[in-house]
């Protein structure tokens, strides 16, 4: 077994774990079975995530980023050394952006007065835990920290001639565009909800979606993929718990 195959069988799980997630209730005069909507609401982030697998696992330890654990499960080794190395900053990165998911929904994601009846079904939506920790802590940092991280590294590495060791400069550009990248992915939804937002709550979401982005791709470098993973789970747990 390969470290991508167990990325993979974790990137299956999240993606797997969409089939909890109601969807349905965003387009009640659907006349297709609950099921069977859910299923096929699968399909692109599936391709999505198996995309982002293949990305990291070619270009990822091209520029020296890695998933420690996942290799360490791959070849069958004690896991506990590099848990141990990982826990201690993703628990710390966890509660950090945990409190920044508790602000930004309390400041941020309130719909706005007014809102026509599908904003306000986004607004009401409420994916359910296992739906956050496993997408959201596992298929979202195949997606953005696996995937984007290294491809962006990649891309900057060579563009700056193919140093024998990525510069901190490299990884930072990368981890913060891609970053950004997930940030402005939230825009469509606040315009949905908000119709003419005003600048600072733009600005809000940028930095609610963006600063968690720089934390967990600060641990993917320096920690290891799974680290990123951990601080995020454990963000959408005690923001959950926190109701």
């Amino acid at each position: 077994m390969r470290t991508w195959h167990v990325l993979a069988i974790g990137g299956a799980a999240g993606v797997l774990s969409l089939l909890a997630l109601p969807i349905e209730q965003l387009v009640p005069a659907n006349p297709l079975p609950r099921l069977l909507l859910r299923a096929l609401a699968l399909i692109q982030p599936a391709i999505l995530v198996a995309a982002a697998v293949g990305i990291g696992a070619v270009l990822a330890p091209r520029v020296g980023l890695e998933a420690p654990l996942s290799t360490a499960l791959a070849r069958r080794q004690a896991p506990g050394p590099v848990l141990r190395r990982q826990a201690g900053p993703a628990i710390l990165v966890g509660l950090v952006t945990a409190a920044v998911l508790i602000a930004y929904r309390y400041y941020a994601a309130t719909p706005m007065a007014g809102a026509g009846p599908v904003a306000q079904r986004l607004a009401a939506f409420d994916p359910p835990l296992v739906t956050r920790l496993l997408y959201g802590g596992i298929a979202e940092e195949l997606l953005t920290r696996w995937g984007l991280v290294s491809l962006f590294g990649w891309a900057m590495w060579r563009l700056a001639g193919r140093p024998q060791v990525p510069s901190a400069g490299i990884y930072w550009a990368a981890i913060a565009l891609a970053a950004l990248l997930f940030a402005a992915g939230h825009l469509p939804l606040l315009f949905l909800l908000a119709g003419s937002p005003p600048a600072w709550l733009i600005a809000a979401v940028l930095a609610g979606n963006a600063l968690p982005g720089l934390l967990f791709g600060w641990l993917f470098w320096r920690r290891g993929l799974e680290a990123a993973m951990i601080a995020h789970a454990v963000a959408h747990l005690i923001a959950w718990l926190a109701g």
